[in-house]
């Protein structure tokens, strides 16, 4: 097993948009490659004594039909070393949070409508508390309702240890640049990541004005990974 330092992060599900969506921050390099897993019919984290597999076996069994509290508890069910784990997620009709005894202080979640918040290893149970009401709180897309709940967190103490990356990662009907979002080292990952965030909207903006300057009202669609690389 590989330990992963403390983290805390949050899963979500729009109903309204058919969205799914997952950020975390983290006091170690690169989170965004082993926690958040996202698809069309679910999103979960893995933290804590990380077990990629949760992650993504979670997803893929919501993708073939299986409920995702029903999924993560069986994933669970059968890992030797579940106490050290902490696992939490969405699908399109349950969510589901898992905090092992063994997880380092603090350590807790938070399970709402719609969305999911966990965390280890951090300054209080605040944390927790601030990204789910943060998350509640923002009206705008996906990513900016993730990226906001991340600041709360990170305000309210984040990560004992300090934060070292963050991500988001998103999926959506339409794909947008500002769907898959790493800061892999940084001394202030999270404000780092809104900086991105920011700047994906710009060049988003920016293309879609070159195109329309060029070709006319062309359709969102053809903008999406396919214009201006």
């Amino acid at each position: 097993m590989r330990h992963v330092p403390g983290t805390f992060s949050i899963a979500a599900h729009d109903p309204t948009t058919n969205t799914f969506g997952a950020a975390v921050t983290t006091g170690t390099v690169s989170v965004g490659a082993t926690c958040p897993y996202v698809s069309a019919n679910a999103a979960a984290v893995t933290q804590s004594y990380t077990k990629t597999e949760h992650g993504r076996d979670a997803v893929a069994r919501a993708d073939a039909g299986e409920r995702v509290d029903d999924a993560i508890e069986d994933l669970l069910s059968s890992d030797d070393y579940a106490d050290y784990r902490q696992v939490h997620g969405v699908g399109t009709d349950s969510e589901s949070a898992f905090t092992g005894d063994e997880c380092v202080e603090w350590a807790g979640h938070h399970v709402g409508d719609g969305y999911t918040v966990a965390g280890n290893m951090l300054a209080g149970s605040d944390v927790v508390d601030a990204t789910a009401e943060a998350y509640e709180s923002t009206d705008c897309d996906m990513a900016e309702r993730l990226v906001s709940a991340l600041e709360a967190g990170e305000a309210a103490g984040g990560d004992d240890r300090g934060e070292m990356s963050a991500a988001v990662l998103v999926h959506a009907p339409g794909p947008e640049f500002y769907h898959n979002l790493r800061v892999d080292l940084s001394d202030d990952p999270v404000s780092d990541l809104r900086e991105l965030l920011t700047e994906a909207r710009r060049a988003k903006a920016q293309i879609q004005k070159e195109t329309d300057d060029l070709f006319g009202d062309y359709p969102d669609e053809i903008l999406n990974f396919g214009v201006k690389y």
